[in-house]
């Protein structure tokens, strides 16, 4: 219903502006969409936060992030003020903003440029940008230049991926839209690239949580990280195994719904 309605009242404003000037009817109809792309007030503990969600991915993670995910606020809430959280994977930016609302010192990646822009207006428009630093960029288990895939122009979309466009694990189709991406080691971030070291790590990629951990290990094994929140599939073996091999134990475990991923908190000795 909601596509019938959105193509009715898209004709009806082309309708009304086709007696305009070419350039005034063109100005005029791109500062009209940004005027009713929805801007959703969420009420949160730290007060209302606005999400920014230009199509209905995006507007997903407005509707369900913190009823869907209540295990990641809570996580969230038990951060130190002077603790870092890097949120890896922060797609439109809706715990991003909350650790921001928090005055938790964040850095947040996304390497999907739709996703990212939504994410850098979400931080500015909740006015977060003191505690927030927002990277379009990758992570890995190795540094350089690749091909990042995506199934839509969508913001807030799932089923990207960095270096490989078929995502068996999820059960998405091809992606077939691709652009260049950086990506790097979160241990060059910290020991090349001067970026503050995390205390809590989220990583939420649909792809290449393995890599990620790799690339991660020295942070890991280092003693600074104390907890790791990340979905994985219910009978993943290789995350845990890699989490253990650092010090880290399961400490809780989220909502399993249906048949999808489910976020496991890791703390050290748990």
């Amino acid at each position: 219903m909601s596509k019938t309605y959105s193509a009715i009242l898209a004709g009806l404003v082309r309708g009304l502006a086709a007696p305009m000037a070419r350039w005034p009817r063109l100005a005029t109809l791109a500062r009209l969409g940004d005027a009713v792309t929805p801007r959703v007030p969420l009420d949160t503990p730290m007060g209302t936060m606005t999400l920014y969600t230009p199509g209905k991915d995006a507007l997903y993670f407005a509707r369900n992030a913190f009823t869907r995910e209540p295990e990641t606020l809570e996580w969230i809430d038990g951060f130190a003020k002077d603790e870092v959280f890097w949120d890896i994977g922060a797609s439109v930016g809706p715990y991003t903003v909350y650790a921001g609302m928090r005055g938790i010192p964040t850095v947040a990646f996304e390497p999907n440029p739709f996703s990212f822009y939504c994410l850098a207006r979400n931080v500015a428009e909740n006015g977060v940008g003191e505690a927030v630093h927002a990277h379009c960029l990758g992570l890995s288990d190795r540094d350089g230049r690749g091909r990042f895939y995506m199934p839509s122009f969508e913001a807030g979309t799932s089923g990207s991926s960095l270096y490989d466009s078929g995502l068996s694990r999820l059960g998405f189709a091809k992606a077939e839209i691709a652009v260049d991406a950086f990506a790097l080691r979160a241990d060059a971030l910290v020991e090349t690239y001067g970026f503050p070291a995390p205390n809590h790590i989220k990583i939420d990629v649909d792809s290449i949580e393995p890599q990620i951990l790799k690339g991660a290990m020295g942070l890991l094994k280092s003693g600074q990280v104390k907890s790791v929140l990340i979905e994985i599939a219910p009978d993943d073996a290789e995350i845990p195994g890699l989490l253990a091999d650092a010090g880290f134990s399961e400490a809780r475990r989220g909502v399993q719904r249906e048949n999808t991923d489910v976020n496991v908190i890791f703390t050290r000795g748990a």
